[in-house]
């Protein structure tokens, strides 16, 4: 049984936030996941929920447990439209001489985050932490082989 919460869209889909009894605590649930829902006649009282808290160092739906202080190089030719994201965290942005753009944000999960910049292709660069640098180098290697 759930307690619903809020209901946020994310990516042209609803994710539910509530608080789950099997679990005896607050959940994120994507909506078309559901097989069957059931309005009953129970109610709940409201618990203390600060959903900015809740979603404190996500990128955007995926939770983690980690803390990953990333810090990506953009190039100049991006760079304006790194500034002009709407992002679901605040990242610290300390622009250069050559135009291009240092951003820092402190992460509790990687992945929605490295697809992220990979859209930027060569304009972006993971300069910390190291192993995330080693594990784009992977990725892109084990990319170029489904090429050859």
């Amino acid at each position: 049984m759930l307690d619903p919460y809020y209901l946020i869209p994310r990516d042209h889909r609803f994710y539910l936030i509530a608080y789950c009894h099997e679990k005896k605590g607050f959940r994120t649930f994507r909506l078309s996941r559901f097989l069957e829902v059931k309005q009953t006649e129970e109610t709940f009282t409201k618990q203390d929920f600060n959903l900015k808290e809740y979603f404190q160092h996500t990128w955007s739906i995926i939770q983690g447990t980690d803390k990953i202080h990333f810090k990506v190089l953009f190039s100049s030719n991006v760079a304006r439209y790194i500034k002009e994201e709407e992002l679901f965290v605040t990242p610290k942005l300390t622009e250069k001489k050559d135009g291009s753009l240092l951003f820092e944000v402190t992460l509790n999960h990687d992945r929605e985050f490295l697809q992220w910049i990979m859209q930027y292709g060569m304009d972006a660069e993971i300069m910390e932490p190291i192993e995330y640098r080693e594990k784009m180098k992977q990725m892109l290697a084990d990319w170029l082989k489904k090429y050859q």
